[in-house]
């Protein structure tokens, strides 16, 4: 069988390893910090991307209702 393993048990060494640095380096916060700020940017444009179909939404249905102005004969706006 092929060992691809290069050392010849796991230690401390092995644990410490990664792209950018050990347990508490500067590399470690970094990416961190970078990926907190990616989910709260995600959550950010989910809340109004959301947030623009439910107005979309009840915009069409006050206008169902008679309580607001109609909605566009063709939402899509192609032809």
């Amino acid at each position: 069988m092929f060992d691809s393993f290069p050392y010849d048990e796991w230690g401390e060494d092995i644990a410490d390893f990664w792209a950018w640095g050990g347990a508490n380096s500067t590399g470690t916060y970094i990416m961190t910090v970078l990926g907190i700020i990616l989910m709260v940017g995600a959550l950010y444009g989910f809340v109004i991307l959301e947030r623009g179909k439910l107005e979309r939404q009840a915009e069409a249905l006050r206008g169902a209702a008679g309580l607001g102005p109609a909605p566009p004969a063709n939402p899509t706006g192609s032809v």
